[in-house]
């Protein structure tokens, strides 16, 4: 499961070199910026069609370039083509050229949502379903937009959704009014997120050298020491991020038009956000061209007071979620991403070993990724539709809307 909001190195070895999982990483740099010319104009869009085609239809295989053209993305999501092309050694016109073929490809996309509401309420729902409607019941869930993300995952429930709405009322609004009303849905238990300990955002490739990160750092601001206090957003803030959701490198001359604001008007409200913890933007690729397709959940349960754990199981390569729940026995739930299936025994022991104070009390393996972050996936993990994640709109509209719930 992927979870709602960055990053160190591992230098890229030249020829075969290993993707590892990040180890604890500083906070997000806030790129400033401005994009250049979106892919399609510097590049012939026929050409990108054919390419496009022949990926899906043959597999892509990505190389060298492409994930250290994610890596960079994963650090800073909107860099411009001529940044980039600094950082890899490249033309820039080429790094626009990979950057379309692997979107094409729907091999990986950069999204933006919202994050860090005063009111907002994270959940983990998991699900059990009707014999026989596993699938139907995943499909439908996932066009709904306070469902972030929705995992098939063995053990004893079915489904794992993350959900995200602007209040415990709300909270309680889908789960009595609209997912009840479902009929696929038998059974649901229900965990909130009271705390953040590391989100999904913030697994990165880590394939770019020292040399090249310091290339990308030039020129951006670091996270401040103390942001600034953000204030409320309004209807445009929430526009301009329901669309960064579908494209998060959308042009600010673009997202100007769209809204009748100027340039400098986007550019503030973007960085105002993004340093105010509003907004976070990433970079994701499709897991089963990573070298970390498996997914796997820890259930598990430590001492509220003990940092020392916390910390230590975030040390445990692959690494990837870790969250402060309450509503159950588990009180902590840890997303791990692993090269095969045989790694899970390895990861429990490796768990065991670095936080023995750690009960796990269960594990899930994720058969499927069904929708990561509002976007829905195919079977190979490529993005197929995006699901605007408007976490504002009523929970029981919105599932009235998709066919079941609130009627």
């Amino acid at each position: 499961m992927q979870f709602p909001p960055q990053s160190d190195q591992i230098p890229v070895q030249r020829m075969g070199f290993r993707h590892r999982p990040h180890q604890r990483v500083p906070p997000v740099v806030r790129i400033r910026d401005r994009m250049s010319r979106p892919a399609e104009e510097l590049v012939n869009p026929q050409d990108l069609r054919k390419i496009g085609a022949y990926m899906q239809e043959s597999g892509i295989v990505l190389d060298e370039l492409d994930l250290a053209l994610i890596n960079c993305l994963e650090i800073a999501p909107r860099a411009t083509w001529q940044r980039l092309g600094a950082v890899l050694d490249v033309d820039p016109v080429t790094v626009a050229r990979r950057w379309q073929r692997l979107s094409t490809a729907r091999a990986a996309w950069v999204s933006g949502r919202a994050t860090g509401l005063p009111d907002a309420c994270l959940a983990i729902v998991l699900v059990s379903c009707a014999n026989g409607a596993v699938n139907e019941t995943a499909q439908h869930l996932a066009r709904w937009p306070h469902v972030l993300s929705v995992e098939h995952i063995s053990g004893g429930h079915d489904l794992s959704l993350l959900i995200n709405v602007p209040s415990l009322v709300a909270l309680s609004r889908l789960l009595l009014e609209s997912l009840s009303a479902v009929p696929g849905v038998a059974a649901t238990s229900t965990m909130l997120v009271t705390r953040v300990h590391r989100m999904g955002d913030q697994w990165q490739l880590n394939v770019l050298d020292a040399a090249q990160r310091a290339r990308l750092m030039e020129g951006i601001r670091p996270w401040p020491a103390r942001p600034p206090v953000p204030r409320p957003l309004d209807a445009t803030d929430r526009t301009l991020i329901l669309r960064l959701g579908h494209d998060g490198r959308t042009p600010l001359s673009d997202l100007a038009h769209e809204t009748g604001l100027t340039v400098g008007t986007i550019r503030r409200r973007l960085d105002g956000m993004i340093t105010g913890g509003r907004l976070v933007l990433r970079c994701d690729l499709a897991l089963s061209l990573s070298s970390w397709p498996v997914g796997m959940w820890i259930w598990a349960r430590a001492d509220p007071n003990d940092r020392a754990t916390v910390e230590s199981l975030l040390g445990v390569p692959g690494a990837r979620v870790c969250l402060r729940v309450s509503g159950g026995e588990p009180n902590l739930a840890i997303g791990f991403s692993l090269p095969t299936i045989h790694e899970v025994p390895l990861t429990e022991s490796r768990l065991a070993a670095a936080a023995p104070r750690l009960t796990i009390l269960g594990t899930s393996i994720v058969l499927r990724f069904l929708k990561r972050m509002g976007r829905v996936l195919d079977s190979s993990g490529r993005t197929t539709e995006t699901i605007p994640m408007d976490i504002w709109s009523d929970p029981a509209v919105a599932g009235s809307e998709t066919g079941w719930g609130g009627q």
